[in-house]
């Protein structure tokens, strides 16, 4: 449009803005160009346009462009660079892809859409990719279904998803064609290159086209087919076009577009918008505050990866989030985290210090105020540092009781939990007082109020499962509504707002790059209570244990898993626990092929569940099997009595609940599956259908059905974890043995709930498994957005707010109906 051009691709007859072809001539010889736009060709178009004004264009040119005023420059000298993004990757990637994947489906008969979309789904991405996952590829769909960058990442990775199911991969042409396509846009793509790469990039592109315009004579080519055969001269005239796209205007321009969404205010818009982008870069450009993990490190320099990591996570579990909450932390709180000799150095520390420690020297905002503390110097002989004070409102606060709505005081005096409507009325009261002191109380204040008015009306307001146990800290969903209503307030109000300083970390690995395949997770004690023993038993030294390893490793050799019939291998894994423990809490962790073979009686369930009953004092087998018999049914019955409450997928998994025989019906499993749909998490994320082709492309935990239809009256499970399978029959006889064993491969290996199933295995810890430690086994720091697709920054919380107020709906509504 600028340059003066058609801007109508589909119709018009010349619609090249660097030669001068014509539709026909493009649609019978696909790789031949036009005569070459010039300055003298584009003048005379317009001289033409001037004495006919009736026509529309000529030559494909509509008006002079104003550019062309410019004294150095002209729209056909060198002319206007092409967008990569629009032209490659939502042109001609996107069309011709999903061209290529709809004949490797239907014709080759390679893979199916659904194994495709699967493997799609479960892929391990790494670095920026985990941002660009590829969209589901939908059989009827013409074009991919993503953007730009999701379309760039399904061509690299598409060899290494499906590459191995391509049956003859030499002589299959479609196949061969995506990969000539893949090697043309990473050379177009590169950052550098080589002016001899050019003729050979033109020689690809050529044979390309060509390619297309034989192999599928009935889906013609499009005009962005042909602005492909002038990149080669492009290249030669701009330099890399990966430099000139424009997606670094799209992703700037994002940041206006979500702002105008999210603001709803379109009067002065374009001021509104100014003011924001203000704000961004002066909070970008600001000094950073110094983070808990660069105190922690500062002071505990020789801490133990493992030891910094479980500290972190608690730190995070009891609500610090920021510097100055650290000197709330007491002795209590970390003695049974880190070695006590640390846990007093880090308390010394704080209590001596009292205040937030900032590196730039800027004063900090604490509870909405500027506090006129004198500057101090640090014992370390550091750069001058600035203490803060905080603010000791939070002890003479009260909570408004006589404010409150009668119903609600009523409960509470008779011990009885207050509707929903109540509670909001209640969270908004509390609110509304506490904003009369400070503005925008940070979490451990809110944190401090939600504790005491647990603690004071436990029945009405302590988070509890049906069996009366409290759900982590007690009061975490009420902490939840009460810190969210606080951020709803002061949505609008930026002044007050307490922004978490920008992390600038070069060596800082991506968030999908946080473990490898081969490893275990993170080590953690979350739910455990010998997690790290450090004794060994009476009368066992070092070498009498590790003899003994080394006996039931060779009995297991010789005489395989029927040694642990022996009575005294099962006397040998009680005495060797801590050495398991030790091998299996190594930093860095260890793989399950390395443990297998150092502890090969550990990966059978009778010693596996007595594993986990020393790790957690819990008989993981009785408990599962007692509670999905009891639980099951009423999970079941709370969704199948509110059936127009759910959505779509809650309705559809009841259905099929429904249409299968009520005999074959696994009512733990159906209940498991249902509360998947109800939090929104795929299937797949947990179980799988296996076929005859089945291959483990899996890296995580995960169950897999192998024999039946559907997964509700599957009779045989074997267990997967880091693409191998480590238990099936006969071991696992049902759903509640599979379950069992899952859950202990978690706790004793260390092994963190997968993002994709998060909710539900909390759900199954907390509510099946009565297991309800602080914070949460899931330590992701990003997950995909439900509402559009993407990878973002995961809030961490000592309860999960889903996870709460689902157990809470389902103990109140047994109380009230079943």
């Amino acid at each position: 449009m600028i340059g003066g051009f058609t801007e109508n691709f589909s119709k018009s007859k010349h619609f090249c803005r660097y030669c001068v072809i014509d539709r026909e001539t493009f649609q019978n010889s696909p790789t031949e160009l036009g005569l070459p736009r010039t300055k003298q060709s584009y003048k005379n178009s317009v001289i033409e346009l001037t004495r006919s004004p009736q026509l529309a264009d000529v030559h494909g040119i509509k008006f002079d462009s104003v550019f062309n005023i410019l004294k150095h420059f002209h729209v056909c000298d060198p002319g206007l660079p092409p967008c990569l993004g629009h032209d490659l990757f939502e042109g001609v990637v996107s069309t011709d892809l999903s061209l290529y994947i709809k004949q490797l489906v239907t014709v080759g008969k390679h893979f199916t859409y659904n194994q495709l979309n699967r493997i799609i789904s479960t892929f391990k991405y790494a670095g920026a990719d985990g941002n660009n996952k590829p969209c589901e590829i939908r059989a009827d769909s013409q074009k991919l279904g993503g953007n730009a960058a999701q379309n760039w990442c399904l061509l690299r990775l598409l060899p290494l998803l499906v590459g191995d199911r391509i049956k003859n991969p030499l002589e299959d042409e479609i196949w061969q064609l995506c990969l000539l396509l893949r090697e043309i846009v990473n050379m177009v793509t590169a950052p550098k290159i080589h002016a001899n790469q050019v003729a050979y990039l033109k020689a690809l592109i050529e044979q390309y086209i060509d390619s297309r315009f034989s192999l599928f004579p009935t889906t013609p080519l499009k005009p962005k087919h042909h602005f492909l055969l002038h990149y080669p001269e492009l290249i030669l005239h701009f330099g890399p076009l990966i430099r000139l796209w424009t997606l670094r205007f799209e992703s700037k321009h994002t940041f206006f577009k979500q702002c105008a969404r999210k603001l709803h205010n379109f009067k002065n818009l374009n001021s509104t918008l100014a003011e924001r982008h203000q704000l961004l870069q002066a909070y970008l450009q600001a000094g950073n505050m110094d983070s808990v993990e660069d105190v922690i490190r500062k002071v505990l320099p020789m801490l133990q990866e493992n030891d910094f990591n479980n500290l972190m996570t608690h730190l995070t579990g009891i609500g610090v989030q920021m510097g100055c909450d650290l000197q709330f932390v007491t002795l209590e709180d970390i003695k049974d985290i880190v070695p006590l000799i640390a846990a007093r150095r880090l308390v010394h520390h704080f209590s001596n210090r009292d205040v937030l420690i900032h590196h730039t020297g800027h004063e900090d905002y604490t509870s909405g105020q500027l506090s006129n503390c004198p500057k101090g110097s640090s014992s370390s002989g550091q750069a001058t540092q600035v203490p803060v004070q905080v603010s000791d409102w939070v002890s003479s606060y009260e909570v408004p009781w006589e404010k409150m709505p009668p119903n609600l005081r009523q409960c509470v005096a008779q011990g009885k939990r207050p509707r929903k409507q109540e509670l909001l009325v209640m969270v908004r009261t509390i609110v509304d007082s506490i904003q009369k002191v400070c503005l925008n109380p940070s979490r451990s204040q809110c944190s401090e109020i939600a504790r005491r008015i647990m603690e004071k009306y436990p029945k009405s307001f302590a988070d509890v499962t049906m069996e009366g146990d409290l759900i982590g800290c007690g009061y975490g969903s009420l902490l939840n509504q009460i810190k969210t209503r606080v951020e709803h307030v002061n949505r609008d109000n930026t002044l007050v707002r307490v922004r978490k300083p920008k992390r600038i970390n070069e060596n800082e690995s991506t968030p999908s790059s946080e473990s490898t395949a081969s490893k275990c997770a993170k080590t953690d004690s979350y739910g455990c209570i010998n997690w790290h023993p450090v004794d060994l038993p009476e009368d066992e030294t070092p070498e009498s244990v590790e003899e003994k390893r080394k006996e039931m490793v060779k009995l297991f050799s010789q005489e395989g898993p029927r040694a642990a019939e022996r009575g005294q291998v099962e006397e040998w894994m009680k005495t060797t626990y801590a050495s398991q423990r030790y091998a299996i809490n190594n930093n860095p962790p260890p793989s399950i092929d390395e443990l297998k073979d150092q502890w090969p009686f550990l990966f059978m369930k009778r010693f596996l569940c007595a594993h986990f009953n020393t790790l957690t004092g819990i008989d993981v087998n009785t408990r599962l099997t007692e509670s999905l018999n009891t639980k099951g049914k009423k999970v079941l019955h709370f969704f199948e009595s509110q059936l127009s409450r759910w959505k779509k997928d809650v309705r559809t998994v009841l259905k099929d609940i429904n249409q299968a025989s009520k005999e074959d019906v696994d009512y733990g499993v159906a209940s498991i599956i249902t509360t998947m749909a109800y939090f929104k998490e795929k299937e797949d994320a947990l179980f799988l259908l296996a076929d005859v082709t089945f291959k483990i492309y899996f890296y995580g935990t995960m169950m897999v059905s192998v024999t039946g239809d559907s997964v509700f009256i599957a009779k045989k499970w074997m267990l997967t974890m880091e693409g191998r399978v480590i238990m099936e029959q006969p071991e696992l006889t049902d759903f509640q043995s599979a379950l069992a064993i899952l859950f202990g491969c978690y706790y004793v290996f260390n092994v963190q709930y997968q993002e994709e199933a998060m909710n539900t295995l909390e759900f199954i810890q907390r509510f099946i498994l009565r297991i309800n430690p602080d914070g949460t086994k899931c330590l992701s720091k990003s997950q995909i957005s439900r509402a559009s697709g993407k990878r973002v920054q995961r809030k961490i919380a000592s309860l999960n707010p889903l996870v709460a107020s689902f157990i809470r709906e389902l103990v109140e509504f047994d109380w009230q109906n079943y």
